[in-house]
């Protein structure tokens, strides 16, 4: 089994080198390592060209975003197997790849398989997510530690490049259980994810994650339940919205308005799943599953999507 790391990076290009001296450690290490500068104007290019001249580099002249490089990554990895990682995550342990390659022979129902994400102080980013808890059927996942079956991937529609940053994880997630096939989470190797506070704009981050989540909705909710589904994401977001405060409050039409401007292209990539499975992966954010038995019968796997 072959496997690739793909990172996307930024003008991060101290936090880009750090993680790349982690990645080297591993034994063994990736068959290939691929990395995007996306419109950097740093010294990323220099560095990793000096410095990892074995690396694959790719540069964007101007930024796609963050999921538009990681579906170029994806085009260009050659392993059977990518682990995405943000330029500020890595795996904690070194025998990362050999562990790895029993956990996806345990788990052939899985597509993409996540980590728990350990953050500054030994925190993790969810109690449902971390060492301790069992391994499951998860509705979402996280680009900066998760690997993932490229040739499924490459059967899917894939990440949506418009969407540019933010929700392709979900959408993705969606993907694989309408096409018969799971994420599952699994605890016992960490990702170590130091979230670097360069590029973070939380506000611009929650109206990008609040668009794609409409644009998600419109593209795979099936007739007649659309309009519902849409109402209750829009609710749900500004409810988030009230609790950060007047200022987000007040600019929730942003986001609104993006989505509104992006409705013809989205209709034309509309690819509708089944409601039952649309539903089913709606529940699992609350209602995790445990057992491959569990997952057949709540997706009805086996039957014809």
């Amino acid at each position: 089994m072959k496997f690739s790391v793909m990172i996307t990076t930024r003008n991060r290009c101290e936090d880009l080198k750090g993680t790349l001296s982690k990645l080297a450690q591993l034994k063994p290490k990736p068959d290939e390592i691929l990395v995007c500068a996306d419109g950097c104007d740093d010294a990323t290019a220099t560095m990793v060209r000096e410095s990892h001249p074995e690396i694959r580099f790719f540069e964007n002249a101007s930024s796609l975003g963050s999921v538009g490089s990681r579906k170029r990554l994806l085009a260009e990895a050659s392993g059977d197997w990518v682990l995405s990682l943000d330029d500020d995550s890595y795996p904690l342990e070194d025998g990362f790849f050999r562990r790895i390659e029993t956990i996806i022979a345990d788990h052939p129902e899985a597509s993409v398989i996540t980590f728990p994400e350990q953050h500054e102080g030994g925190g993790f980013v969810s109690p449902y997510k971390a060492p301790e808890s069992p391994g499951h059927y998860v509705s979402s996942y996280a680009n900066c530690g998760a690997i993932m079956d490229r040739h499924f991937y490459n059967r899917q529609p894939g990440f949506p490049s418009f969407f540019v940053h933010m929700y392709e994880e979900p959408d993705y997630a969606l993907q694989c259980y309408a096409a018969g096939s799971s994420v599952w989470f699994e605890p016992s190797l960490v990702i170590r994810h130091h979230l670097s506070p360069v590029q973070r704009y939380h506000l611009r981050r929650h109206h990008q994650n609040a668009r794609n989540e409409l644009w998600s909705v419109w593209m795979r909710c099936p007739w007649p339940f659309l309009p519902v589904v849409s109402i209750f994401r829009m609710f749900s977001q500004l409810r988030y919205a009230c609790r950060e405060g007047i200022v987000w409050f007040l600019k929730e039409h942003v986001y609104w308005l993006e989505a509104i401007g992006g409705v013809r292209r989205i209709f034309q990539n509309r690819r509708p799943v089944t409601w039952h499975r649309y539903f089913a992966w709606m529940r699992l954010a609350r209602t995790p599953l445990y057992t491959r038995t569990e997952l057949n019968v709540a997706f009805r796997f086996g039957e014809r999507p």
